[in-house]
């Protein structure tokens, strides 16, 4: 698909997530992603939760119409044939452990000698130094050291957040990381080693909610365990729940009016601090949305101006009107698995069709003849 990104070609040689997931948004703005993988399974994220089909779901989300080549790069010869593709592409993304690439031979200054305007991407879990640069990575893990598990505490337990938030949040700086490399490059003319790590990422990621009582660091913080982000809640209605925002002073008095207790807005307002005020909210209007209905209620808030919504489904999510309008999804029939659903790029181009790739992942290697040998 044509996107604003055509013509530029990328070398991702990762695997499972941060790197792959980079790479996908890569692919979605329009350019040319050559997954290098390794023999004979290549990418074991391909098989992830040994899924029924020839790729999980979760490979085909991060991987979405790319390339691939398959080598064997401890195998004599491998490496050379690999440097022949530098040579022709514009950035590098590996998310191989520390000392890796230097032990293959791909370290940054061979890479930058077979081609110096190649933007040479590193994704890493701890940094590149440090005491714990070596150590093995995954999501979890940096979850646990990014303090994001204990921020998120409940009755005093930590939590695990779901899905992979650090691996994707990694992925999203890469891509971003990669843009900014690349504008840069047009000044220069030339590339430049960018280092990524997770714990990095996932760092910037927290610090602006769940790290803003070790903000100003002079002042005693309002809640020393910073439980702002957990005083949120949704709400049961007598056939749902929902979720409604206070976001404001106006907010919680539109709110208060909306359930007909205007009087709730004094009691809201003696809290003292942010955390208690929204604890208060939700306590005093969870004593009164399980009276009605969801429908009743949203349209009550809505005659009031107040932020809220159903607590949808994913199925219920997929059919809602404004994801039909807005085109978030697309489906598409992949060879040996049928018919998928794919999401498309967030950001609209006026200049370009809807962006995002809806072509299958590559098999493992499919592409060797052509960008190996030059055969097609």
């Amino acid at each position: 698909m044509v996107g604003p990104l055509e013509g530029i070609r990328v070398l991702e040689v990762g695997s499972y997530v941060s790197g792959p997931y980079a790479g996908q948004m890569l692919v979605d703005l329009g350019a040319e992603v050559i997954k290098v993988e390794g023999p004979p399974e290549g990418d074991l994220f391909r098989h992830f939760g040994r899924p029924p089909t020839p790729v999980s779901p979760l490979f085909a989300n991060c991987n979405r119409g790319k390339r691939s080549i398959c080598l064997d790069l401890k195998q004599p010869g491998s490496v050379q044939k690999l440097l022949g593709l530098v040579a022709t592409s514009d950035i590098w993304i590996s998310n191989w452990r520390t000392g890796v690439a230097d032990r293959l031979g791909l370290g940054d200054d061979v890479l930058r000698s077979a081609n110096e305007r190649l933007i040479r991407i590193n994704v890493t879990g701890y940094g590149s130094e440090g005491p714990n640069t070596d150590k093995p990575v995954y999501d979890l893990i940096v979850q646990a050291a990014s303090g994001l598990t204990q921020a998120t505490a409940r009755a005093g337990a930590p939590q695990v957040q779901p899905g992979f938030p650090v691996d994707k949040i990694t992925g999203m700086m890469v891509a971003q990381a990669a843009l900014a490399a690349l504008y840069a490059r047009s000044q220069s003319g030339r590339g430049d080693r960018v280092d990524v790590s997770m714990l990095a990422s996932a760092a910037y990621f927290n610090f602006v909610d769940l790290f803003a009582n070790r903000t100003f660091v002079d002042s005693a913080p309002e809640d020393p365990l910073n439980h702002h982000a957990l005083s949120t809640q949704v709400l049961p209605a007598k056939d749902g729940w929902l979720a409604v925002a206070p976001v404001s002073g106006q907010a919680i008095k539109r709110a208060c009016d909306a359930v007909g207790h205007p009087e709730w807005v004094a009691d809201i307002r003696r809290a003292t601090g942010q955390t208690q005020l929204l604890m208060r909210f939700f306590e005093l209007f969870a004593t009164v949305l399980p009276t009605q209905t969801t429908t009743h209620w949203l349209r009550v808030f809505a005659e009031h101006d107040v932020p809220a919504s159903l607590c949808l489904t994913m199925d219920d999510h997929l059919a809602d009107p404004q994801v039909q309008v807005q085109g978030i999804y697309r489906m598409a029939d992949w060879p040996e698995i049928g018919e998928v659903r794919t999401v498309g790029y967030p950001a609209d181009f006026a200049a370009f069709d809807r962006l995002g790739s809806v072509a299958p992942p590559p098999a493992v290697g499919q592409d060797n003849d052509e960008l190996l040998t030059g055969r097609s």
